[in-house]
């Protein structure tokens, strides 16, 4: 079952983007922080979810795969290697060229996706990961359910 898209509410908020992701995709992957993983061929696409002020900086890191994203809803700071700051609103794009050292600072909620290329097998692997052991919880949950 896909999410279907409508008028932004208090209800429904980030979650009205996730329609290239079904709903139970979508997991917590830190304080504040959401995430569904994509793997492609050769690239890995990151739908992030991100709530301020549980989640509102990430630490400056770099990673070996040159990242592309778009801002779907919300405002983010991402902060560079130089030390200059590029603040993103909904509706641009950044880049992020492999190695480059960056950061980012979440001033309120955003929602964002990011294309890895080449792909983030570390994410994909912890993504599957989280997701089997959620599958797992819920079919442990349902047995222990039917018992009573």
């Amino acid at each position: 079952m896909y999410l279907e898209i409508g008028p932004a509410t208090e209800d429904n908020g980030a979650e009205r983007y996730a329609t290239m992701f079904p709903k139970e995709r979508l997991l917590p992957c830190g304080p504040g922080a959401w995430w569904a993983v994509m793997p492609g061929d050769g690239v890995t696409m990151v739908y992030w979810v991100f709530e301020a002020p549980r989640c509102n900086e990430l630490s400056m890191h770099r990673h070996e795969e040159s990242q592309t994203g778009y801002v779907l809803e919300g405002e983010i700071a991402l902060r560079y290697e130089d030390g200059s700051e590029r603040t993103l609103r909904a509706g641009e794009f950044y880049t992020i060229p492999p190695g480059g050292l960056h950061g980012a600072t979440i001033r309120r909620r955003a929602v964002l996706l990011d294309m890895y290329a080449p792909g983030r097998k570390d994410y994909e692997e912890r993504y599957l990961s989280a997701q089997r052991a959620k599958e797992t919880s819920t079919r442990r949950a349902r047995v222990a359910a039917s018992i009573k």
